[in-house]
């Protein structure tokens, strides 16, 4: 299936590919000139939002991710049946009622999925609205003279983003490409980014060079065959279906295992282990969608390191058992990674996220993908012994 291939692969994988997305600078221009403009805003002298704040110290940490605030842990060996009793974990009882995937939720799916392959393109035939991408530039002046900072060509804003002050965007709605515009705006006050501009009349004038929207395909036969193994819509839509009941089922499965196990107290190093892991995960993420490092991002939270894990602790101990779970009946099974498989899962995980397979390999490393990979199989070991039940 050449959709939703992204459903049989294992969240830590996606989880690392994005958060290395993230930290090595990647996106598109209109990513760019929003972190460009956050850098001016700072100075108040573009006419983007408040919220913006983007200092040279804050760019530095999104872009290496920021720095972390545990020592690298490395998980250590161990043995999984020391740590839990598994009880009969083959025959585990699912309902179809977790299993099954109505209409409304198909289609939900199906939605973002074809969101995923939207695509740019030029409108030549109508004016800008709101959603549109402008490509624009623009003169900031104040009592006739140009204020520093407010000056910039072919600038990419998106119409209804609410990246500038009230009145720039909205003013923008109803032009066609090659127009210039005044726009008679004034600054919010107070106005945090620049206080010496807070409540000022100042006037744009804008030239709109280019207008682009964002076209969603939709789910036609032809767009079947030619993004799918299918032939038509319909058998599209049912392969989706049948792709989300089965991944329904091994959610399900993993679920009623966690349910029925009896665990000990885990390995410390297990638990540091995923410690390091939540922490670095939303380091990431703090950098990527905010250009916070994490000590930044528990600043702003008002928290403690330790107050943040223990806020986490559910969901570091979830991690733990998870852990623990997949090991121990990878050990009772004697389940093993052949090479083949290996290299199947990589190019799945390449294709899935439009990377190479070395990058693949590079970027996760092979340890974790092989560890991953061997507990998908665990997984498809317990669904396909599992008994669906009303």
């Amino acid at each position: 299936m050449k959709f939703l291939k992204r459903f049989t692969i294992w969240a830590a994988c996606l989880c690392l590919l994005l958060s290395m997305a993230a930290c090595s600078g990647g996106g598109g221009k209109e990513t760019t000139a929003a972190g460009e403009s956050a850098g001016q805003t700072e100075t108040g002298t573009v006419p983007g939002p408040e919220q913006s704040s983007g200092t040279d110290e804050t760019t530095a940490a999104a872009g290496s991710g920021g720095s972390l605030a545990l020592t690298p842990v490395e998980k250590e060996p161990y043995d999984p049946l020391k740590y839990v009793d598994l009880g009969e974990y083959k025959g585990l009882e699912v309902s179809k009622a977790q299993i099954d995937v109505d209409d409304a939720t198909l289609e939900m799916v199906l939605a973002s999925e074809l969101s995923q392959q939207a695509y740019q393109q030029e409108v030549t035939d109508r004016p800008a609205k709101s959603g549109d991408m402008v490509n624009i530039d623009y003169i900031g002046t104040k009592d006739g003279v140009a204020f520093e900072g407010g000056t910039a060509q072919g600038y990419d804003l998106t119409l209804g983003s609410g990246r500038f002050i009230d009145g720039f965007e909205d003013g923008l709605i109803g032009a066609e490409t090659g127009q210039t515009l005044k726009l008679d705006l004034k600054f919010p006050d107070p106005y945090k980014n620049n206080p010496d501009l807070a409540g000022q009349p100042v006037v744009f004038e804008v030239t709109v060079n280019k207008i682009t929207e964002t076209v969603t395909p939709e789910l036609t036969d032809e767009y079947a065959a030619a993004n799918s193994d299918y032939a038509t819509a319909e058998e599209y839509r049912e392969g989706l279906r049948e792709v989300m009941r089965e991944q329904n089922k091994k959610n399900a499965v993993v679920d009623a295992l966690t349910a029925q196990a009896k665990f000990q107290e885990p390995p410390k190093n297990l638990t540091d282990y995923y410690q390091y892991d939540m922490i670095q995960q939303t380091s990431y993420q703090a950098a990527a969608y905010y250009g916070l490092s994490f000590e930044q991002f528990l600043e702003a939270s008002e928290m403690t390191q330790e107050q943040y894990l223990e806020a986490n602790a559910g969901q570091i101990e979830e991690n733990v058992h998870r852990d623990i779970l997949m090991e121990a009946v990878i050990a009772s099974e004697k389940l093993e990674l052949t090479d083949q498989e290996f290299d199947d899962g990589v190019a799945e995980v390449a294709e899935s996220y439009g990377r190479t397979e070395e990058d693949v390999i590079n970027i996760i490393g092979e340890e974790v993908l092989r560890e991953n990979f061997l507990w998908n199989k665990a997984i498809d070991f317990l669904a396909k012994n599992a008994v669906e039940v009303e």
